[in-house]
């Protein structure tokens, strides 16, 4: 948070602590993303997104949460400045974070579709020797036994963990 401030002092984002999340509607999005292909040039991350945005029929203007204070617009950039300009590696981040949102809000929605297909790779662990598994039973090696599978084999799995995510998607504690 104290990034965020320092780059509202600087005039680089809106107020970051506001919880309004719908722009007014004289906003002017068109102008705003202008500026940062304007300014930065081909070939910089944010100037070719910009450029997109401006293209076809990319650009949808951000769709209206229910939260508004109407003293400051959602956190926004303020203008647009190459990423590289600003010396503190926190303040860039967030500046970053805050224009790829920015923009993410005035793209269209993703599309994608089912392709029937998933490879995958399994990888299984088995516990040698007990160590401090015995004593700290928080972390466990459990004992799963995968079915035999062959090119264009189907299974079915009940539950299915990967890398600390559970299927649903909520981090496990």
């Amino acid at each position: 948070m104290t990034a965020a401030e320092e780059l509202y002092q600087q005039g680089l984002i809106s107020y970051p602590r506001t919880e309004t999340e719908r722009f007014q509607p004289e906003f002017q999005h068109l102008q705003l993303i202008e500026s940062f292909r304007d300014l930065l040039g081909q070939g910089n991350e944010l100037a070719d997104y910009a450029s997109k945005l401006l293209t076809g029929n990319n650009f949808q203007t951000p769709k209206a949460g229910p939260n508004d204070d109407k003293a400051h617009p959602p956190i926004t950039p303020c203008r647009a400045v190459d990423p590289g300009t600003i010396g503190d590696p926190t303040q860039r981040s967030v500046y970053l974070l805050v224009v790829k949102h920015y923009f993410a809000c005035c793209s269209r929605d993703a599309l994608g579709k089912e392709t029937g297909e998933c490879n995958i790779s399994l990888t299984q662990k088995k516990g040698l020797k007990e160590g401090l598994r015995g004593f700290f039973f928080y972390v466990n090696y459990k004992t799963v036994h995968l079915p035999l599978l062959r090119n264009s084999s189907e299974a079915s799995f009940g539950r299915i963990q990967r890398q600390g995510v559970d299927d649903l998607g909520k981090k496990l504690a």
